[in-house]
Protein backbone atom coordinates (compact mmCIF):
# COMPACT_ATOMS: atom_id res chain seq x y z
CA UNK A 1 0.00 0.00 0.00
CA UNK A 2 2.88 2.56 0.73
CA UNK A 3 6.54 2.73 1.17
CA UNK A 4 7.73 4.82 3.62
CA UNK A 5 11.43 6.22 5.22
CA UNK A 6 12.60 5.48 8.98
CA UNK A 7 14.30 8.66 9.67
CA UNK A 8 17.78 8.34 11.08
CA UNK A 9 17.14 8.48 15.00
CA UNK A 10 19.96 11.50 15.46
CA UNK A 11 18.17 13.23 13.05
CA UNK A 12 15.30 15.07 15.41
CA UNK A 13 18.26 15.20 17.56
CA UNK A 14 20.69 17.40 15.49
CA UNK A 15 17.99 19.79 14.16
CA UNK A 16 17.16 20.47 17.89
CA UNK A 17 20.65 21.70 18.11
CA UNK A 18 20.60 23.75 15.03
CA UNK A 19 17.70 25.49 16.04
CA UNK A 20 19.99 28.03 18.03
CA UNK A 21 21.50 30.55 15.86
CA UNK A 22 21.51 34.25 17.13
CA UNK A 23 19.13 33.23 19.61
CA UNK A 24 19.04 34.49 23.23
CA UNK A 25 19.01 32.26 25.51
CA UNK A 26 17.98 34.02 28.37
CA UNK A 27 14.46 34.75 29.93
CA UNK A 28 13.67 37.87 27.27
CA UNK A 29 10.29 37.88 25.21
CA UNK A 30 10.12 38.63 21.42
CA UNK A 31 12.88 35.80 20.89
CA UNK A 32 14.70 35.56 17.83
CA UNK A 33 12.82 32.81 16.33
CA UNK A 34 9.44 35.07 16.51
CA UNK A 35 11.25 37.79 14.86
CA UNK A 36 12.18 35.37 11.63
CA UNK A 37 8.77 34.00 11.61
CA UNK A 38 7.07 36.98 10.25
CA UNK A 39 7.55 37.43 5.98
CA UNK A 40 6.97 40.78 6.39
CA UNK A 41 10.56 40.94 8.24
CA UNK A 42 12.14 39.61 5.41
CA UNK A 43 10.92 41.87 2.54
CA UNK A 44 11.86 44.42 5.34
CA UNK A 45 15.60 42.78 5.47
CA UNK A 46 15.74 42.58 1.38
CA UNK A 47 14.84 46.38 1.04
CA UNK A 48 17.28 47.50 3.80
CA UNK A 49 20.21 45.23 2.16
CA UNK A 50 19.17 46.52 -1.49
CA UNK A 51 19.34 50.58 -0.05
CA UNK A 52 22.68 49.53 1.49
CA UNK A 53 24.14 48.17 -1.74
CA UNK A 54 22.75 51.21 -3.91
CA UNK A 55 24.65 53.48 -0.11
CA UNK A 56 27.43 51.52 -0.35
CA UNK A 57 27.22 50.71 3.06
CA UNK A 58 29.62 47.45 3.64
CA UNK A 59 28.77 47.05 7.11
CA UNK A 60 25.33 47.07 6.65
CA UNK A 61 25.15 44.73 3.31
CA UNK A 62 26.96 42.58 5.46
CA UNK A 63 24.52 43.08 8.56
CA UNK A 64 21.35 42.52 6.30
CA UNK A 65 22.94 39.07 4.51
CA UNK A 66 23.54 37.55 7.95
CA UNK A 67 19.61 38.51 8.65
CA UNK A 68 18.61 37.00 5.72
CA UNK A 69 20.48 33.90 5.72
CA UNK A 70 19.04 33.37 9.30
CA UNK A 71 15.67 33.94 7.76
CA UNK A 72 16.05 31.05 5.17
CA UNK A 73 17.56 28.80 7.64
CA UNK A 74 14.32 29.30 9.75
CA UNK A 75 12.58 28.82 6.88
CA UNK A 76 14.23 25.61 5.77
CA UNK A 77 16.02 26.89 2.47
CA UNK A 78 19.68 25.70 3.93
CA UNK A 79 21.17 26.20 0.51
CA UNK A 80 19.91 30.08 0.31
CA UNK A 81 20.73 30.42 3.86
CA UNK A 82 24.43 28.92 2.80
CA UNK A 83 24.74 30.92 -0.11
CA UNK A 84 24.02 33.94 1.38
CA UNK A 85 26.89 33.56 4.27
CA UNK A 86 29.27 32.60 1.85
CA UNK A 87 28.84 36.04 0.14
CA UNK A 88 29.52 37.76 3.58
CA UNK A 89 32.13 35.71 4.29
CA UNK A 90 34.01 37.08 1.39
CA UNK A 91 33.79 40.73 2.57
CA UNK A 92 33.68 40.27 5.92
CA UNK A 93 36.98 38.77 6.07
CA UNK A 94 38.53 41.27 3.47
CA UNK A 95 37.36 44.22 5.59
CA UNK A 96 38.46 42.11 8.94
CA UNK A 97 35.01 42.92 11.00
CA UNK A 98 34.99 40.60 13.68
CA UNK A 99 31.72 40.63 15.20
CA UNK A 100 30.24 40.11 11.70
CA UNK A 101 32.46 36.90 11.49
CA UNK A 102 31.47 35.67 14.81
CA UNK A 103 27.69 35.55 13.12
CA UNK A 104 28.98 33.82 10.29
CA UNK A 105 31.61 31.66 11.74
CA UNK A 106 28.53 29.60 13.91
CA UNK A 107 25.73 30.05 11.01
CA UNK A 108 28.22 28.08 8.12
CA UNK A 109 28.98 25.49 11.39
CA UNK A 110 25.50 25.10 11.99
CA UNK A 111 24.68 24.58 8.04
CA UNK A 112 27.86 22.10 8.36
CA UNK A 113 25.90 20.32 10.99
CA UNK A 114 22.88 19.87 9.12
CA UNK A 115 24.63 17.84 6.05
CA UNK A 116 26.93 16.12 8.30
CA UNK A 117 30.15 17.60 8.13
CA UNK A 118 31.44 17.23 11.81
CA UNK A 119 34.53 18.24 10.96
CA UNK A 120 33.71 21.61 9.04
CA UNK A 121 30.73 22.05 11.65
CA UNK A 122 32.60 21.83 14.83
CA UNK A 123 35.50 24.10 13.10
CA UNK A 124 33.46 26.63 12.45
CA UNK A 125 31.72 26.72 15.62
CA UNK A 126 35.07 26.38 17.65
CA UNK A 127 36.30 29.50 15.31
CA UNK A 128 33.23 31.76 16.52
CA UNK A 129 33.68 30.69 20.06
CA UNK A 130 37.24 31.62 20.19
CA UNK A 131 37.04 35.10 18.12
CA UNK A 132 33.50 35.76 20.56
CA UNK A 133 35.85 35.20 23.55
CA UNK A 134 38.04 38.09 21.81
CA UNK A 135 35.55 40.38 21.47
CA UNK A 136 33.97 40.16 24.60
CA UNK A 137 37.18 40.77 26.75
CA UNK A 138 37.68 43.56 23.88
CA UNK A 139 33.93 44.94 25.21
CA UNK A 140 32.58 44.96 21.29
CA UNK A 141 29.96 41.92 21.91
CA UNK A 142 27.43 40.85 24.88
CA UNK A 143 27.89 38.03 27.23
CA UNK A 144 24.80 36.65 25.45
CA UNK A 145 26.63 36.16 22.09
CA UNK A 146 29.68 34.37 23.70
CA UNK A 147 26.67 32.40 25.53
CA UNK A 148 24.95 31.29 22.23
CA UNK A 149 28.27 29.57 21.05
CA UNK A 150 28.83 27.66 23.84
CA UNK A 151 25.22 26.71 23.40
CA UNK A 152 25.75 25.98 19.87
CA UNK A 153 28.88 23.68 20.57
CA UNK A 154 26.87 21.77 23.15
CA UNK A 155 23.88 20.91 20.60
CA UNK A 156 26.54 19.56 18.59
CA UNK A 157 28.06 17.24 21.18
CA UNK A 158 24.61 16.62 22.30
CA UNK A 159 23.63 15.64 18.70
CA UNK A 160 26.43 12.96 18.58
CA UNK A 161 25.13 11.30 22.14
CA UNK A 162 28.21 13.39 23.97
CA UNK A 163 26.12 13.98 26.54
CA UNK A 164 28.57 14.27 29.00
CA UNK A 165 30.78 17.12 26.92
CA UNK A 166 27.46 18.52 26.09
CA UNK A 167 26.97 19.41 29.76
CA UNK A 168 30.46 20.69 29.98
CA UNK A 169 29.79 23.68 27.50
CA UNK A 170 26.12 23.82 28.94
CA UNK A 171 26.76 24.73 32.45
CA UNK A 172 29.68 27.26 30.78
CA UNK A 173 26.51 29.02 29.33
CA UNK A 174 25.65 29.87 32.83
CA UNK A 175 28.76 30.40 33.86
CA UNK A 176 29.35 33.31 30.83
CA UNK A 177 26.32 34.84 32.92
CA UNK A 178 27.51 34.58 36.21
CA UNK A 179 24.28 32.79 37.12
CA UNK A 180 22.29 36.27 36.86
CA UNK A 181 19.94 34.99 34.50
CA UNK A 182 17.36 32.30 33.78
CA UNK A 183 18.39 30.05 30.72
CA UNK A 184 15.15 28.50 29.57
CA UNK A 185 16.76 27.23 26.34
CA UNK A 186 19.78 25.76 28.44
CA UNK A 187 17.47 24.24 30.80
CA UNK A 188 15.86 22.00 28.33
CA UNK A 189 18.91 20.97 26.90
CA UNK A 190 20.41 19.80 29.95
CA UNK A 191 17.08 18.23 30.70
CA UNK A 192 17.77 16.16 27.81
CA UNK A 193 21.28 15.57 28.69
CA UNK A 194 20.44 13.92 31.99
CA UNK A 195 17.73 11.99 30.36
CA UNK A 196 19.64 10.20 28.40
CA UNK A 197 22.27 10.11 31.20
CA UNK A 198 19.57 7.55 32.89
CA UNK A 199 19.00 10.68 36.16
CA UNK A 200 15.41 10.89 35.24
CA UNK A 201 14.15 12.80 38.19
CA UNK A 202 16.68 15.95 37.60
CA UNK A 203 15.78 15.48 33.69
CA UNK A 204 11.86 15.59 35.04
CA UNK A 205 12.55 18.56 37.32
CA UNK A 206 14.67 20.90 34.37
CA UNK A 207 12.30 19.88 31.72
CA UNK A 208 9.53 21.40 33.44
CA UNK A 209 11.08 24.21 34.80
CA UNK A 210 12.24 24.98 31.48
CA UNK A 211 8.44 24.48 29.89
CA UNK A 212 7.08 27.13 32.58
CA UNK A 213 9.19 29.50 31.33
CA UNK A 214 9.04 29.21 27.72
CA UNK A 215 5.62 29.39 27.86
CA UNK A 216 6.07 32.82 29.86
CA UNK A 217 8.18 34.38 26.72
CA UNK A 218 6.21 32.38 24.02
CA UNK A 219 8.97 30.88 22.34
CA UNK A 220 9.21 28.49 19.34
CA UNK A 221 11.75 26.42 21.53
CA UNK A 222 9.07 24.95 23.03
CA UNK A 223 8.78 22.83 20.26
CA UNK A 224 12.22 21.16 21.21
CA UNK A 225 11.00 21.28 24.87
CA UNK A 226 7.46 19.54 24.25
CA UNK A 227 9.38 16.90 22.14
CA UNK A 228 11.99 16.08 24.94
CA UNK A 229 9.15 15.92 27.75
CA UNK A 230 7.71 13.43 25.16
CA UNK A 231 10.64 11.36 25.47
CA UNK A 232 10.61 11.28 29.11
CA UNK A 233 7.19 10.24 29.30
CA UNK A 234 8.45 7.37 27.15
CA UNK A 235 11.27 6.63 29.46
CA UNK A 236 8.56 6.43 32.42
CA UNK A 237 6.18 3.79 30.28
CA UNK A 238 3.68 6.77 30.56
CA UNK A 239 2.81 6.32 26.76
CA UNK A 240 -0.20 8.62 26.90
CA UNK A 241 1.31 11.31 28.11
CA UNK A 242 4.31 11.05 25.62
CA UNK A 243 1.60 11.33 23.01
CA UNK A 244 0.06 14.22 24.46
CA UNK A 245 3.17 15.74 24.48
CA UNK A 246 4.40 14.90 20.87
CA UNK A 247 1.39 16.12 19.60
CA UNK A 248 1.73 19.39 21.61
CA UNK A 249 4.94 19.80 20.17
CA UNK A 250 3.70 19.34 16.83
CA UNK A 251 0.75 21.08 16.75
CA UNK A 252 2.90 24.73 18.00
CA UNK A 253 5.44 23.59 14.95
CA UNK A 254 2.51 23.82 12.93
CA UNK A 255 0.86 26.64 14.00
CA UNK A 256 3.89 28.67 14.02
CA UNK A 257 4.94 27.47 10.57
CA UNK A 258 8.84 27.45 11.66
CA UNK A 259 11.28 24.61 11.94
CA UNK A 260 9.34 22.67 9.63
CA UNK A 261 12.68 20.20 9.62
CA UNK A 262 11.47 18.84 13.12
CA UNK A 263 8.13 17.52 11.90
CA UNK A 264 9.12 14.14 10.54
CA UNK A 265 10.71 13.25 13.58
CA UNK A 266 8.13 14.39 15.63
CA UNK A 267 5.16 12.32 13.54
CA UNK A 268 7.98 9.28 13.72
CA UNK A 269 7.75 9.43 17.63
CA UNK A 270 3.55 9.91 17.44
CA UNK A 271 3.86 6.47 15.42
CA UNK A 272 5.96 4.88 17.40
CA UNK A 273 3.77 5.32 20.38
CA UNK A 274 0.93 4.12 18.40
CA UNK A 275 2.60 1.03 17.56
CA UNK A 276 3.58 0.60 21.17
CA UNK A 277 -0.27 1.18 21.86
CA UNK A 278 -1.47 -1.46 19.29
CA UNK A 279 -2.74 1.38 16.87
CA UNK A 280 -1.27 -0.13 14.06
CA UNK A 281 -3.56 1.87 11.68
CA UNK A 282 -2.30 5.26 13.52
CA UNK A 283 0.85 4.35 13.25
CA UNK A 284 1.02 3.64 9.45
CA UNK A 285 -0.78 6.90 9.01
CA UNK A 286 1.96 8.96 11.11
CA UNK A 287 4.58 6.95 9.38
CA UNK A 288 3.25 7.92 5.85
CA UNK A 289 3.07 11.34 7.29
CA UNK A 290 6.17 11.45 8.03
CA UNK A 291 7.94 10.26 5.28
CA UNK A 292 5.99 12.75 2.71
CA UNK A 293 7.12 15.84 5.31
CA UNK A 294 10.42 14.04 5.06
CA UNK A 295 10.27 14.24 1.47
CA UNK A 296 8.93 17.85 1.35
CA UNK A 297 12.44 18.91 3.04
CA UNK A 298 14.77 16.87 1.07
CA UNK A 299 13.32 14.46 -1.34
CA UNK A 300 14.89 14.22 -4.82
CA UNK A 301 12.22 16.43 -6.33
CA UNK A 302 11.46 18.99 -3.65
CA UNK A 303 11.75 22.72 -4.44
CA UNK A 304 14.64 22.56 -1.72
CA UNK A 305 16.78 19.85 -3.40
CA UNK A 306 16.16 20.80 -6.62
CA UNK A 307 17.93 24.14 -5.43
CA UNK A 308 20.77 22.11 -3.74
CA UNK A 309 21.43 20.17 -7.11
CA UNK A 310 21.16 23.77 -9.02
CA UNK A 311 24.10 24.66 -6.53
CA UNK A 312 26.76 23.17 -8.39
CA UNK A 313 26.05 24.35 -12.29
CA UNK A 314 25.63 27.80 -10.28
CA UNK A 315 29.14 28.39 -8.92
CA UNK A 316 30.54 26.59 -12.09
CA UNK A 317 29.23 29.15 -14.42
CA UNK A 318 30.41 31.89 -11.64
CA UNK A 319 34.27 30.32 -11.94
CA UNK A 320 34.00 30.81 -15.88
CA UNK A 321 32.84 34.18 -15.90
CA UNK A 322 35.70 35.01 -13.00
CA UNK A 323 38.19 33.66 -15.15
CA UNK A 324 36.56 35.34 -18.39
CA UNK A 325 36.72 38.59 -16.15
CA UNK A 326 40.31 37.88 -15.18
CA UNK A 327 41.40 37.35 -19.12
CA UNK A 328 39.47 40.82 -19.85
CA UNK A 329 41.34 42.83 -17.03
CA UNK A 330 44.66 41.45 -18.32
CA UNK A 331 43.93 42.16 -21.82
CA UNK A 332 43.15 46.08 -20.13
CA UNK A 333 46.25 45.68 -18.87
CA UNK A 334 47.94 45.14 -21.99
CA UNK A 335 46.20 47.84 -23.42
CA UNK A 336 46.72 50.34 -20.77
CA UNK A 337 50.63 49.37 -20.89
CA UNK A 338 50.34 50.90 -24.90
CA UNK A 339 48.96 53.89 -23.98
CA UNK A 340 51.57 54.05 -20.67
CA UNK A 341 54.08 53.97 -23.25
CA UNK A 342 52.46 56.97 -25.76
CA UNK A 343 52.52 58.92 -22.48
CA UNK A 344 56.16 57.84 -21.29
CA UNK A 345 57.61 59.56 -25.00
CA UNK A 346 55.77 62.62 -24.28
CA UNK A 347 55.78 63.59 -20.98
CA UNK A 348 58.76 62.14 -19.86
CA UNK A 349 60.23 59.02 -17.63
CA UNK A 350 59.47 60.83 -14.18
CA UNK A 351 55.98 61.04 -15.42
CA UNK A 352 55.99 57.18 -17.28
CA UNK A 353 57.22 55.84 -13.47
CA UNK A 354 54.44 57.23 -11.33
CA UNK A 355 52.15 56.32 -13.87
CA UNK A 356 53.02 52.76 -14.21
CA UNK A 357 53.47 51.81 -10.30
CA UNK A 358 49.89 53.06 -9.73
CA UNK A 359 48.64 51.23 -12.57
CA UNK A 360 50.80 48.51 -11.39
CA UNK A 361 49.87 48.34 -7.89
CA UNK A 362 45.81 48.90 -9.06
CA UNK A 363 45.54 45.81 -11.44
CA UNK A 364 47.40 43.79 -8.95
CA UNK A 365 44.74 44.34 -5.88
CA UNK A 366 41.28 43.33 -8.65
CA UNK A 367 43.12 40.38 -9.97
CA UNK A 368 43.77 39.29 -6.19
CA UNK A 369 40.51 39.96 -5.32
CA UNK A 370 39.17 38.04 -8.24
CA UNK A 371 41.37 35.40 -7.50
CA UNK A 372 40.66 34.74 -4.20
CA UNK A 373 36.52 35.40 -5.23
CA UNK A 374 37.07 32.21 -7.89
CA UNK A 375 38.95 30.11 -4.89
CA UNK A 376 36.31 30.35 -2.32
CA UNK A 377 33.85 29.89 -5.39
CA UNK A 378 35.64 26.70 -6.40
CA UNK A 379 35.38 25.43 -2.26
CA UNK A 380 31.88 26.35 -2.06
CA UNK A 381 30.72 23.90 -5.25
CA UNK A 382 33.63 20.88 -4.01
CA UNK A 383 31.61 21.23 -0.47
CA UNK A 384 28.28 20.81 -2.52
CA UNK A 385 29.35 18.22 -4.27
CA UNK A 386 30.63 16.33 -1.12
CA UNK A 387 27.51 17.13 0.52
CA UNK A 388 25.34 15.47 -2.23
CA UNK A 389 27.97 12.18 -1.73
CA UNK A 390 26.78 12.17 1.54
CA UNK A 391 23.44 12.56 1.10
CA UNK A 392 23.07 10.04 -1.23
CA UNK A 393 24.88 7.31 1.47
CA UNK A 394 22.14 8.58 4.00
CA UNK A 395 19.63 7.94 1.77
CA UNK A 396 20.69 4.38 1.06
CA UNK A 397 21.03 3.61 4.80
CA UNK A 398 17.41 5.23 5.24
CA UNK A 399 16.43 2.58 2.66
CA UNK A 400 17.66 -0.07 4.90
CA UNK A 401 15.96 1.19 7.85
CA UNK A 402 12.94 1.38 6.23
CA UNK A 403 12.50 -2.13 4.74
CA UNK A 404 13.52 -3.87 8.44
CA UNK A 405 10.78 -1.16 10.06
CA UNK A 406 8.47 -2.34 7.45
CA UNK A 407 8.94 -6.15 7.60
CA UNK A 408 8.85 -6.18 11.15
CA UNK A 409 5.22 -4.40 11.14
CA UNK A 410 4.33 -6.52 8.24
CA UNK A 411 4.70 -9.52 10.31
CA UNK A 412 3.18 -7.94 13.14
CA UNK A 413 0.19 -7.26 10.46
CA UNK A 414 0.36 -11.25 9.27
CA UNK A 415 -0.45 -12.05 12.78
CA UNK A 416 -3.47 -10.57 13.24
CA UNK A 417 -5.11 -10.09 9.75
CA UNK A 418 -3.68 -13.10 7.39
CA UNK A 419 -5.70 -11.26 4.68
CA UNK A 420 -4.60 -7.89 5.12
CA UNK A 421 -1.19 -8.86 5.29
CA UNK A 422 -1.14 -10.87 1.88
CA UNK A 423 -2.37 -7.30 0.31
CA UNK A 424 0.22 -5.24 2.02
CA UNK A 425 2.88 -7.30 0.84
CA UNK A 426 2.17 -7.12 -2.09
CA UNK A 427 1.95 -3.28 -2.38
CA UNK A 428 5.40 -3.47 0.11
CA UNK A 429 7.30 -4.61 -3.09
CA UNK A 430 6.20 -2.63 -5.41
CA UNK A 431 7.25 0.33 -2.76
CA UNK A 432 10.85 -1.33 -2.70
CA UNK A 433 11.01 -0.97 -6.75
CA UNK A 434 10.26 2.21 -6.32
CA UNK A 435 12.30 3.17 -3.53
CA UNK A 436 14.99 1.46 -5.53
CA UNK A 437 14.00 3.45 -9.00
CA UNK A 438 14.34 6.85 -6.37
CA UNK A 439 18.47 5.46 -4.96
CA UNK A 440 19.54 5.19 -8.45
CA UNK A 441 18.33 8.36 -9.71
CA UNK A 442 19.99 9.86 -7.08
CA UNK A 443 23.18 7.93 -7.25
CA UNK A 444 23.61 8.66 -11.45
CA UNK A 445 23.02 12.55 -10.47
CA UNK A 446 26.39 12.47 -8.31
CA UNK A 447 28.48 9.87 -10.22
CA UNK A 448 27.19 10.91 -13.63
CA UNK A 449 30.11 8.56 -15.58
CA UNK A 450 29.82 5.67 -13.87
CA UNK A 451 27.99 3.04 -15.43
CA UNK A 452 29.12 4.50 -18.66
CA UNK A 453 32.98 3.98 -17.71
CA UNK A 454 31.88 0.73 -16.45
CA UNK A 455 30.07 -0.76 -19.06
CA UNK A 456 32.60 0.31 -21.35
CA UNK A 457 35.64 -1.02 -19.49
CA UNK A 458 33.41 -4.59 -19.17
CA UNK A 459 30.61 -4.76 -21.17
CA UNK A 460 29.20 -8.29 -20.62
CA UNK A 461 28.45 -6.97 -16.57
CA UNK A 462 24.44 -7.58 -16.01
CA UNK A 463 21.75 -4.76 -15.12
CA UNK A 464 21.67 -6.39 -11.77
CA UNK A 465 25.47 -6.77 -11.54
CA UNK A 466 25.60 -3.04 -12.49
CA UNK A 467 23.10 -2.39 -9.09
CA UNK A 468 25.87 -4.42 -7.21
CA UNK A 469 28.51 -2.38 -8.79
CA UNK A 470 27.16 0.83 -7.67
CA UNK A 471 26.94 -0.09 -3.86
CA UNK A 472 30.13 -1.25 -4.02
CA UNK A 473 31.04 1.99 -5.35
CA UNK A 474 29.48 3.14 -1.72
CA UNK A 475 31.12 0.80 0.13
CA UNK A 476 28.34 -1.03 1.34
CA UNK A 477 28.76 -4.65 3.34
CA UNK A 478 26.83 -8.10 1.98
CA UNK A 479 24.25 -7.28 4.66
CA UNK A 480 23.72 -4.03 3.58
CA UNK A 481 23.30 -5.13 -0.09
CA UNK A 482 21.03 -7.36 0.96
CA UNK A 483 18.56 -5.25 2.49
CA UNK A 484 18.79 -2.53 -0.59
CA UNK A 485 18.08 -5.18 -2.98
CA UNK A 486 15.77 -7.26 -0.73
CA UNK A 487 17.62 -10.42 -1.56
CA UNK A 488 19.79 -13.00 0.32
CA UNK A 489 23.24 -12.39 1.87
CA UNK A 490 24.58 -15.86 0.23
CA UNK A 491 22.92 -14.09 -3.41
CA UNK A 492 24.93 -10.94 -2.97
CA UNK A 493 27.90 -12.99 -2.07
CA UNK A 494 26.97 -15.19 -5.50
CA UNK A 495 26.99 -12.03 -7.37
CA UNK A 496 29.98 -10.56 -6.00
CA UNK A 497 31.94 -14.04 -6.75
CA UNK A 498 30.39 -13.48 -10.60
CA UNK A 499 31.32 -9.87 -11.13
CA UNK A 500 35.07 -10.72 -9.73
CA UNK A 501 35.23 -13.23 -12.42
CA UNK A 502 33.92 -11.48 -15.29
CA UNK A 503 36.21 -8.47 -14.33
CA UNK A 504 39.07 -10.66 -14.06
CA UNK A 505 40.44 -9.97 -10.47
CA UNK A 506 42.39 -12.41 -8.49
CA UNK A 507 41.81 -13.47 -5.21
CA UNK A 508 44.85 -10.82 -3.65
CA UNK A 509 42.72 -8.05 -5.59
CA UNK A 510 40.38 -6.24 -3.74
CA UNK A 511 36.53 -5.73 -5.58
CA UNK A 512 36.16 -2.69 -3.62
CA UNK A 513 39.42 -1.08 -4.42
CA UNK A 514 39.08 -1.85 -8.06
CA UNK A 515 35.14 0.11 -8.31
CA UNK A 516 35.84 2.03 -6.11
CA UNK A 517 38.34 3.90 -8.46
CA UNK A 518 36.21 4.01 -11.46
Amino acid sequence: MFSFVFLNKNYGQKNDSILKYELDISDKKSSYSEIYSDSKSYKEFSDSYNLAVKNKDTLSMISFRIKLSNFDRFRGNYDMAFDKLWEALVIAEEKKMQPQLLLIYRGLGILYDLYNKDELALENLEKALSLGKQLLLAKEIKKNEVASCYFNIAGFWRARKEYKKALVYLDSCVSVHKKSKILPYVMTDRGYCNLQLGNLGEAEKLLFEAKHHLEEIEATYLVTNLSFIGDLKKEQYKYNDALHYYQESLNILEKKVLHLELKPDLLQKIAEIYTIKGDLLAAVNHMKASKISYEKLFGTNSRQNQRLFEIKNKYLTEITESNKLIDLQKAVIVENDKKVFRILIIFGFVIIGVIALYLFYYQRNRIKKLSLISSLDKEKNKAVLRIKSKELTAHALQMIEKEEALHDLLQIVKKSDLASFKSLEHKYAKGSDKSWEEFNKRFTEVNVNFYESLCKIHPDLSATELKHCALIKLNFNSHEMSKVLNISVQSVHTSRYRIRKKIGLNKSESLQTYIGSI
